[in-house]
């Protein structure tokens, strides 16, 4: 989850400071009929899950009372008892006092604590490889190893703000423990604190403004894992992932009654990426997609859209390059338990699959050094993506089988120098079952198999990973 920083929230209620500091006798009105009518709401749904339990707990009491037996005792026990377990939580959230803000707007705390042990055939640097080592690393960097960490845990807040101009302002905040040094994210188990994603939010009925640090576009989804959490799962491998400052406009016509079509664009402010140890001058990049989207009156959402970014990489001495990428993404129900979800894309100087504001030499090509006027730039295409079938095995139970590629251009990439370590094409295929405990514990088992081409030959990687992990 995200929230809203502090001054963006002064930034975006300024207009209206003033008048928030006497407000109007209808407004006092307004504001105390919406209160009156969520605590009506409240009170209504905890006399209802009330009401719920009651007759749960009575049919509990029949079964073990030598009542009829259900068609499958042990199973209808089970859910039963399931059922008793949510609606007294539920009971007990309507019931606890609201955590505010000091602006005394409602906060929602969520997150996940999670723990992963792991083995990796021929990497002990990372816990959660995204490529395969170079051919150039050490015997002790590529000897297999095993390994557990705390640090993919992630916290949540939403904050629900007031309305303004008619639209409901909110803010989001993603947070996790893999910050610090690129040694610390390797390997220390005492993580620093970091910002995934933050953002707010102005929405109105089929309208929204969304500034903050967000996903692209025109990557809205990402396969299921409890293995990689730290980035999105496949990142480097087809998965333009990366979460970048921006600023995001989206509108939601209906088409039918079931179906509608999704508009987005966003501008993308520069963040710091270099080449060379060098910083980038930066010039704004842009995105846009559209998308046909059933739902959400029907139980399975399908959706199918396609996307494109451009933007402009400037080294200096009138040396530009143009960066671009076209995207096609689709969340397909295959009958009741089954989905199919997946992107596409090819473009040139495609960094989106890389860290916010990280070196991003490889998706150039150098004939020598960044600094000589005299050194031509090349923008390297790539094409890349992945796909995920996912299945429903029970009710408790998930699996899910993903690959993903990214495939820059050998001949791009040979056009300029280039050394043993030099990475080609870079493939991961996973495969991992969810179990699900309870509504709120779940354990996860993966393998994910990476083959990395470098210049030099290709290397693998055999990846094991045990997840444990309670969510709230």
């Amino acid at each position: 989850m995200k929230i809203l920083p502090a001054f963006v929230m002064s930034l975006l209620l300024a207009p209206s400071a003033v008048a928030a500091q006497q407000p109007t006798n209808a407004e006092l009105l307004e504001a105390i009929r919406e209160a009156q009518a969520e605590a009506r709401l409240a009170r209504e749904k905890a006399e209802d899950l009330q009401r719920q339990l009651t007759r749960v707990i009575e049919e509990l009491g029949r079964r073990r009372d030598g009542g009829a037996p259900a068609p499958d005792p042990v199973d209808r026990l089970t859910k039963v008892e399931e059922q008793v377990e949510v609606n007294t939580a539920q009971i007990r959230e309507h019931a606890q006092t609201k955590v505010e803000s000091e602006s005394k707007f409602r906060v929602r705390l969520s997150g996940m604590v999670l723990a992963n042990m792991y083995h990796s055939s021929d990497d002990t640097q990372r816990t959660t490889p995204l490529v395969a080592p170079p051919p150039t690393s050490p015997e002790a960097v590529t000897r297999g190893t095993f390994g557990s960490t705390f640090r993919q845990t992630v916290l949540g807040l939403h904050v629900d703000g007031p309305r303004v101009g008619g639209a409901r302002l909110s803010a989001d905040l993603d947070m996790d423990f893999y910050g610090g040094t690129v040694a610390q994210q390797d390997g220390d188990v005492l993580g620093a604190l970091r910002l995934r994603t933050a953002a707010a939010r102005l929405d109105w009925e089929r309208t929204a403004l969304v500034v903050g640090q967000e996903a692209p576009v025109i990557s809205p989804r990402n396969p299921t894992s409890l293995a990689a959490v730290w980035f999105a799962p496949l990142s480097s491998a087809g998965n333009l992932w990366q979460w970048r400052p921006q600023v995001i406009v989206e509108h939601r016509p209906r088409v039918t009654e079931t179906t509608e079509l999704v508009l987005q664009g966003s501008v993308m402010p520069p963040f710091g990426e270099s080449v060379g140890g060098i910083s980038l001058a930066g010039r704004p990049a842009y995105e846009a997609r559209v998308a046909l989207r059933r739902g959400p009156a029907t139980d399975r959402v399908l959706e199918v859209g396609a996307g494109g970014h451009y933007g402009r990489r400037s080294f200096g001495f009138g040396r530009d390059v143009d960066a671009y990428i076209v995207s096609g993404d689709w969340l397909v129900p295959l009958g009741g338990r089954v989905e199919l979800s997946g992107e596409l894309y090819h473009g040139r100087s495609v960094s989106l699959s890389e860290t916010s504001g990280a070196r991003i030499d490889r998706h150039f090509a150098f004939s020598g050094p960044v600094d000589d006027p005299a050194t031509s730039v090349r923008g390297i295409d790539s094409t890349g993506g992945w796909a995920q079938l996912s299945f429903q095995a029970r009710r408790d139970l998930e699996l899910n089988f993903a690959y993903g590629q990214e495939d820059p251009s050998d001949r791009d990439i040979r056009a300029g120098l280039f050394t043993s370590a030099t990475r080609f094409r870079n493939q991961v295929a996973s495969a991992n079952l969810i179990y699900q405990l309870r509504p709120s514990f779940l354990v996860a088992l993966e393998y994910r198999r990476l083959w990395t081409d470098y210049a030099a030959a290709r290397r693998t990687n055999n990846h094991y990973n045990l997840g444990v992990a309670y969510v709230f």
